[in-house]
């Protein structure tokens, strides 16, 4: 099945591209759109379903850094989106107080190269 999703602009915010109108994204575009919203959730941040979201808190921004559970929570979540198949690389690149990640992930339309720039507590 194909993603369908509202557009958003580049702070993730739904808009009006045309000044009236909700634009409907599909395939490649949505799916891309769809992997950035779900890598900057916070886990709880979602009220309807709080076991979802990448446990930001309880592995990176805590005294103990756990990276490789990071990894999996990421990896977790980002399997979960419509239309993905696998994450063929996944680099995470912590820099002091800020955490960012790039992965390669293998969709229905090919490959999708998502991640963050940097998230920070």
């Amino acid at each position: 099945m194909a993603t369908q999703t509202i557009q958003c602009n580049e702070n993730n915010d739904l808009y009006l591209p045309d000044g009236r109108n909700l634009v409907i994204i599909t395939g490649s575009t949505a799916c891309a759109q769809n992997l950035k919203q779900k890598s900057l959730m916070r886990l709880g941040e979602n009220q309807y379903n709080v076991n979802d979201g990448i446990d930001y808190f309880g592995t990176i921004f805590t005294p103990q850094p756990d990276y490789d559970a990071a990894r999996q929570s990421i990896s977790q979540n980002l399997l979960e989106c419509p239309d993905v198949l696998s994450i063929n690389a996944l680099t995470i690149t912590p820099q002091g107080d800020q955490f960012g990640y790039e992965a390669d992930v293998h969709t229905i339309y090919g490959s999708i190269t998502t991640g963050t720039g940097g998230v920070t507590p």
